[in-house]
């Protein structure tokens, strides 16, 4: 049976024995005392000061937030009455200026035909009466 050889068992025992401690040194050497180090800092860092940190940082940004806001909003406030404003008085200037002259040309020429069918009327009237 080929697992009862001692030649190739004593083969496969080796190289996993190299390599296993290939593995292990280089995982011990290299790759733990870096994430040693990165949770040792992690650690520092949530233990000493990263509360009043955080909350400076927050109050800091709440306020350049509200700030913001603020100017915003008064920007918003005095666009919309100057365009309030100005809408107004382009409304003002172009209902009287479309009452100067295109409504009182119509009105004047109205009253005109009002007054021909008037007369026009009148004059068949007499003219019936008179028969």
């Amino acid at each position: 049976m080929p697992q009862m050889d001692l030649y190739i068992g004593a083969s496969q025992v080796f190289w996993f024995t190299v390599i296993f401690l290939f593995f292990y040194i280089l995982i011990v050497k290299n790759i733990l005392p870096v994430l040693a180090r990165s949770i040792k800092l992690r650690k520092k860092k949530v233990d000493n000061t990263s509360v009043s940190t955080l909350d400076n940082e927050g109050a800091e940004v709440v306020s350049k937030t509200a700030s913001i806001l603020e100017g915003s909003l008064r920007e918003s406030q005095s666009l919309l009455s100057n365009v309030s404003v100005s809408s107004s008085n382009w409304l003002d200037n172009s209902v009287k200026e479309v009452n100067e002259k295109t409504l009182l040309d119509l009105n004047k020429n109205y009253i005109k035909v009002i007054g021909e069918l008037k007369g026009r009327s009148f004059l068949i009237e007499e003219v019936i009466r008179q028969k």
